[in-house]
């Protein structure tokens, strides 16, 4: 015969269930002792520390207090000049993120948030994790637990700032170029070619070719491009950044 099970017969009363014995006595059983029962403290409502800082009241101290645009450049986010970046929340070809003050916006799968949802995107954190962070790294609150974390920025996104910091360095010197060929232009045949005017006509072919490939290219194009010639465009951007007030001054001269 198998074996029985043994059910105890209860009833509902004021006290919750009780045993069917309980209630014809009158006694009601005793609570459990919370040690003996992990399933009752879990029950419990968390005590709050006297003075300790609330959920609200950090978020909204982070929020006051920091600007955004500053802060996504803190954390290495590249802006173009109108303050749009590449999406964080979706793959995006051209900047649709607008940096706000207090917020941002992407205009191309329309995600909106503060601060503190960029942060949680930027580094993988929940949002009371990424506003402790912030507090932290700005000095708003006291503490090491984040100061060595570093931005989760995608790849594809690293990329894509990449790419588009390419473009308009060669977008600047074909720029450049042009303004060269026209300014240097000898008038007499005596005159001595200028060297930017020899620059202009050596070069402006090949960059022109160059910035041709991130204008109509595939991305596969355009990446193989930046694979090829890192070497070449790096030495452009330290010239640029060496000499762009030069430059500017001499293109001016006349």
């Amino acid at each position: 015969m198998g074996a029985l099970i043994h059910r105890k017969r209860c009833v509902r009363s004021a006290d919750g269930v009780l045993p069917l014995s309980a209630a014809k006595s009158g006694r009601t059983p005793n609570p459990p002792c919370e040690s003996a029962s992990p399933h009752y403290t879990a029950c419990r409502f968390p005590s709050t520390t006297k003075g300790a800082r609330t959920t609200d009241s950090l978020f909204t101290e982070v929020k006051e207090r920091l600007n955004l645009i500053d802060t996504a450049k803190h954390y290495g986010v590249e802006l173009n000049r109108g303050g749009f970046v590449n999406c964080l929340f979706h793959k995006d070809k051209t900047p649709s993120l607008k940096l706000y003050p207090a917020h941002f916006h992407c205009y191309g799968c329309g995600k909106h948030g503060d601060i503190i949802t960029l942060t949680t995107q930027l580094f993988g954190l929940p949002p009371y994790h990424a506003a402790q962070k912030l507090a932290q790294d700005f000095n708003i609150i006291q503490g090491n637990s984040y100061q060595n974390m570093k931005p989760r920025i995608s790849e594809q996104m690293r990329y894509y700032q990449q790419e588009q910091k390419t473009f308009r360095l060669l977008n600047d010197y074909c720029l450049f170029l042009e303004k060269w060929r026209e300014d240097y232009d000898p008038k007499t045949p005596d005159e001595d070619f200028h060297p930017l005017f020899i620059e202009s006509l050596m070069k402006y072919e090949q960059y022109n070719y160059y910035r041709d490939v991130f204008i109509a290219g595939t991305e596969g194009e355009r990446r193989e491009f930046m694979k090829i010639y890192a070497k070449e465009i790096s030495n452009l951007e330290r010239r640029f950044a060496q000499k762009h007030q030069t430059i500017r001054s001499v293109s001016h001269e006349r």
